[in-house]
């Protein structure tokens, strides 16, 4: 009897321990980046997420995303990539934007220039640690604050919004949702946060509610590119 015992647990940590090399390799293995077909006759706009990687979160609206089919900007802080290097490289390899939201998350217009430039630039490094060959092509301040002393020391260009979710408010999902499908227009850069539960539930229902409007999904790069032409 014991040793069948022995047998039965030998079995159950082989079991476990195949199940989490799948998983692994799920994670980290080869994912087909989301396209970008935009058509010049519909809206389109563009979604982006601040104060990530969230080790919690940010792996759901990843898979909201993805199941959708939408691409996204996501502004990254420098300290929370540590740790998280793969959900960086997931990010990437699903065909989204990495843009900078600096290293630490402060407010820039209370910094002289070298200490702005010292935040952009670490989370410069920090993402090129992760991806070698991934540049980034703007800088969004937190809080969306900045000043001439920002606008004159970042060597990017800065992003803000047209349109604020108000997820950092912490509001109920409906909340989110209202916000959004009452104040977007063709054109729109709409932020939200990946560190809210409730982020993901809205976002499960804006993104079919704006589809069925005939509304189109981009990158900030693309958008703006768009804009240009």
């Amino acid at each position: 009897m014991r040793r069948k015992n022995l047998f039965f647990v030998a079995g159950m940590w082989i079991l476990i321990g195949l199940v989490s090399m799948g998983l692994l390799m799920n994670v980290q293995g080869k994912i087909d980046p989301i396209p970008q077909k935009i058509s010049p006759k519909e809206p389109v706009v563009a979604l982006t997420f601040d104060d990530g990687p969230n080790p919690q979160f940010t792996p759901q609206i990843l898979d909201v995303l993805y199941e959708q089919q939408v691409p996204a900007t996501f502004f990254l802080v420098g300290q929370q990539m540590e740790g998280q290097e793969w959900l960086v490289r997931k990010i990437a390899a699903s065909g989204h934007e990495i843009g900078n939201h600096t290293d630490s998350h402060p407010d820039l217009t209370t910094l002289e220039g070298p200490q702005i430039l010292e935040e952009i630039q670490k989370t410069q490094e920090t993402l090129g640690e992760i991806l070698p060959d991934y540049t980034m092509k703007f800088l969004r301040p937190p809080y969306g604050r900045q000043n001439e002393t920002v606008c004159q020391s970042s060597p990017l260009p800065l992003i803000r919004w047209d349109v604020d979710s108000g997820d950092w408010e912490d509001p109920q999902a409906e909340a989110i949702y209202t916000t959004v499908i009452e104040n977007i227009q063709d054109g729109d850069i709409v932020v939200f946060h990946d560190d809210n539960p409730e982020t993901v539930k809205a976002l499960e229902q804006i993104l079919p509610a704006l589809k069925a409007r005939g509304y189109q999904f981009a990158t900030v790069s693309t958008l703006l590119g768009l804009k240009k032409g």
